[in-house]
């Protein structure tokens, strides 16, 4: 029988050399051709991605993704225009190979696509596909500063809202008038008797560390809602957004699968819809309003807002801009909730320059075929398209998908 025989100190050595070279070169190319690790350093695409230059989100980048293949709306890292050797995690949106829109614009806080600068129409997103895009302005659960923009002094301490009284007594409080007086009082927005945003929705929203935003506070917004999770509900359900045109409402109906939606009050459309079982989300999207149950598509309404509801000039309503609330109306209606957010769309904003279309300054903007359009979430922290112009689809360098760390961050990347 043959004795193994130590290998010289040298001997060995040399291969854990070998081995220590061939794992870095394997892992080297790994980070070229596969994935990599990118250290999320500004604020750009808050709260999607947590940024700051030392405790950003780290995240892991798929560079085996396949570019071609990322519509509007997507997340993309690519490589800075004027600057290879930086990489920018945006949003893309608008393509230069849709030809239908090509053509990009941003205003009232949304994009404005066509296929030339004369025709363009406002961009309008599935409520449930943009659910990634949903920033959360204030909740009922997590830290102070999220606590800090809902008013819970209607909830008791179990979240139970009891009613408002009767549905007439309900609908007095969405007339012009009324809400005209109430958004006029120091501190109390809110029907009596409602939760929601303690003040007006703004562009700012709360972080994935829980902290406030610092920037967007001084933007309201219009394109704003809110989801209520529940755990009993006796009565008429009321949500309702408030801008300063008008107050669109959704009344359901659980004992009765049924859905109503009203302007100031009044009825505008019924809808047959099963009850919620537990969730409900409402809002203001893109000029339309929204209604989804449980999170079902099957269980979703979309209204469009029509022309002749814009008031004439001088008729707007002083006051916030935007309020979500929740309310329950009928003969001993009892609401018992388990969470409330108030949340808003991502609302995009660009500096008043006035110039020719299509050109460096100017608004509507081309974007030349094999060219993206790219935006941050947070418009007034980003710098993006608006401000180095459309970015070569050859810069692509792979898609975000999950946040690796810091540890109590780690998460997939919602699209």
């Amino acid at each position: 029988m043959n004795a193994v025989r130590p290998q010289p100190l040298a001997a060995l050595a040399r291969d854990a050399l070998f081995v220590a070279l061939a794992a870095i070169a394997t892992v080297h190319s790994l980070r070229l051709r596969v994935g990599d690790r990118y250290l999320v350093p500004t604020g750009s695409m808050e709260p999607v991605l947590h940024g700051h230059a030392e405790d950003g989100d780290v995240v892991y980048v798929d560079k085996l993704a396949d570019g071609s293949a990322l519509r509007r709306r997507d997340l993309a890292v690519v490589a800075h225009p004027s600057d290879p050797g930086q990489l920018l995690v945006k949003r893309i949106a608008a393509r230069g190979d849709d030809g239908d829109s090509c053509w990009i614009d941003l205003r009232q806080g949304d994009i404005w696509l066509g296929p030339d600068a004369q025709r363009l129409q406002r961009e309008q997103k599935d409520p449930i596909a943009a659910r990634g895009m949903r920033a959360t302005w204030a909740a009922s659960a997590g830290s102070a500063a999220a606590r800090d923009g809902l008013d819970l002094r209607a909830a008791d301490g179990g979240m139970a809202l009891v009613s408002l009284g009767s549905l007439a007594t309900a609908q007095a409080q969405l007339r012009r008038e009324a809400r005209s007086g109430r958004r006029q009082r120091d501190g109390a927005p809110l029907p009596d008797g409602c939760v929601g945003a303690a003040r007006p929705v703004d562009a700012g929203c709360v972080l994935v560390d829980g902290a406030r935003s610092a920037v967007g506070a001084d933007v309201p917004v219009a394109d704003a809602g809110m989801a209520v999770a529940f755990a009993a509900l006796q009565g008429d359900l009321l949500l309702t957004l408030e801008t300063r045109h008008e107050a669109l409402t959704w009344r359901v109906q659980p004992a009765a699968n049924k859905v109503a939606l009203w302007r100031d009050g009044e009825l505008l459309r019924e809808f047959d819809l099963p009850a919620p079982r537990g969730l409900v989300e409402f809002g203001l999207l893109d000029d339309r309003v929204f209604l989804i149950c449980d999170g079902r598509r099957e269980a979703m309404l979309v209204v469009p807002r029509e022309a002749a509801w814009n008031p004439e000039p001088g008729q707007l309503s002083p006051g916030p801009r935007a309020l979500a609330w929740v309310g329950v109306a009928g003969d001993d209606a009892r609401l018992q909730a388990t969470y409330f957010e108030v949340f808003r769309d991502v609302h995009h904003w660009r500096d008043p320059i006035l110039g020719m279309p299509g050109q460096a300054g100017g608004w509507p903007r081309h974007v030349p075929a094999g060219h993206w359009f790219l935006l941050g979430d947070s418009a007034f922290d980003s710098h993006d398209s608006r401000h180095f112009g459309p970015v070569a689809a050859a810069a692509f360098a792979g898609v975000p998908r999950a946040v690796l760390g810091p540890w109590p961050r780690a998460r997939w990347v919602a699209p």
